[in-house]
């Protein structure tokens, strides 16, 4: 009988005390720490021709082995060891972004998303002369920038691959959610908030060019914005979107229903329920715990917009066809939330795309390459944006021996 009691109580007390230990070791692992990663030459780290091609770099990142150490059924469970606490005090505007605080060096920006809405981020810079690209991370549905998994990023970014990074809370999450109303759109409108963030860091002296990368409902809101920056606009540094999908109204119906396998999508089914639940019981207008009726009843009456067009124009597949700036899709073939028909189908739109690449692997769940395989994930992302980023040295830098196409990139690009 105790051990009975015991279990469920291991259960609750296991994410706390991880959460606890991983906001000490972050406090302590980058008090007074500064970046080490130094300007590489060329937008990739060696000498190059100057003209940059999707092909070039895409044979760069097919050449990076991929080798899961874990099943996706494990990296879940140590994704819910990390991020369950956050994600259930997210559902609050009063404990959103309370969890895993970043370090000094970032700060706090608000801003005005392209339809007026307010959004939050915190913003760090990378110290010394000249320009760098930065890079713009953005989280799923119920996350925030203070998820772990999108923090890990972030702190990597900055401090490993020597990028100025902007960390986003989309509207409705963690601190965007304090100053304002507005529901969740599926991309819809989340794509103005990261234009808003892209458009803000072009505006910095320091910044060259601007990347980003999203996961799930953030990918596709990644690719709606992509298809809305043109090749000389904001999002130039490339876009990485991890597990997104294609279609909005069916992913809605997707994670609204219970499928093969039963026992994980039963599982999924009732989170997602659960989260929904808190989310509009705690901030209103009323509880729902169906999505659909939450997209017509609350998104479609904020938005003044009705579902069927808020689904369409939530929907990448409709505009990933006109993306003209370099474009990288991941998914899994085993990502349970996010079936892999839906890149299967980015994929088919993007066939005659040049700039857009879909890459399809045989694991890694559901936007949990970090666990599966962390190596082969962070230097994917680090070849894709050290690639096309543009790097300009500073008045006080050492230039000799190096080509000036080398150093300022390629402007056709």
């Amino acid at each position: 009988m105790k051990a009975a009691l015991l279990l469920p109580v291991l259960a609750l007390l296991l994410p706390l005390v991880v959460t606890l230990a991983l906001i000490v070791y972050v406090a302590v692992r980058y008090r007074g720490a500064s970046p080490t990663a130094a300007i590489p030459v060329g937008g990739g780290g060696e000498k190059r021709a100057g003209v940059k091609t999707m092909s070039e770099v895409m044979e760069k990142i097919r050449a990076i082995p991929f080798k899961p150490r874990i099943s996706h059924q494990f990296a879940t469970a140590a994704l819910a060891l990390l991020d369950t606490i956050p994600m259930l005090l997210n559902m609050s505007r009063t404990t959103a972004g309370v969890i895993y605080p970043y370090p000094g060096v970032f700060e706090p920006v608000m801003l005005q998303s392209q339809d007026g809405t307010p959004i939050c981020g915190l913003l760090a810079t990378q110290p010394g002369a000249g320009q760098r690209p930065a890079i713009i991370f953005v989280h799923g549905l119920f996350g925030s920038k203070n998820s772990f998994t999108t923090q890990a990023l972030a702190l990597k970014a900055y401090y490993d691959w020597g990028f100025h990074v902007f960390a986003l809370d989309l509207r409705n999450f963690g601190d965007s959610s304090r100053f304002s109303e507005a529901p969740t759109c599926w991309g819809y409108r989340e794509s103005d908030d990261i234009l808003a963030a892209a458009e803000y860091l072009e505006s910095i002296d320091q910044v060259s060019t601007v990347a980003l990368c999203g996961g799930s409902m953030g990918a596709a809101s990644a690719l709606l914005a992509a298809g809305r920056s043109r090749l000389d606009g904001p999002l130039s540094g490339g876009v990485i979107a991890l597990n997104g999908y294609a279609d909005a109204e069916r992913i809605v119906g997707y994670i609204s229903s219970v499928s093969r396998p039963w026992v994980e999508r039963s599982i999924i089914w009732f989170f997602f329920r659960l989260l929904l639940l808190l989310k509009t019981t705690l901030e209103g207008p009323r509880p729902f715990t169906d999505f659909k009726e939450y997209t017509r009843e609350v998104s479609g009456q904020y938005y003044e917009i009705s579902d069927i067009d808020l689904y369409r124009k939530a929907s990448p597949v409709n505009f990933v066809g006109e993306i003209e700036v370099p474009c990288l899709v991941l998914h899994a073939v085993d990502d349970l939330i996010v079936p892999v028909g839906e890149a299967e189908e980015l994929q088919t739109a993007t066939r005659d795309n040049p700039v857009v690449e879909v890459m399809i692997m045989p694991g890694g769940g559901h936007v949990l390459y970090a666990a599966t395989d962390p190596g082969w994930f962070y230097k994917v992302l680090e070849t894709f944006f050290t690639y096309w980023g543009e790097y300009e040295l500073g008045p006080h830098s050492s230039t000799e021996g190096f080509d000036s196409i080398d150093l300022y990139g390629n402007p056709d690009n």
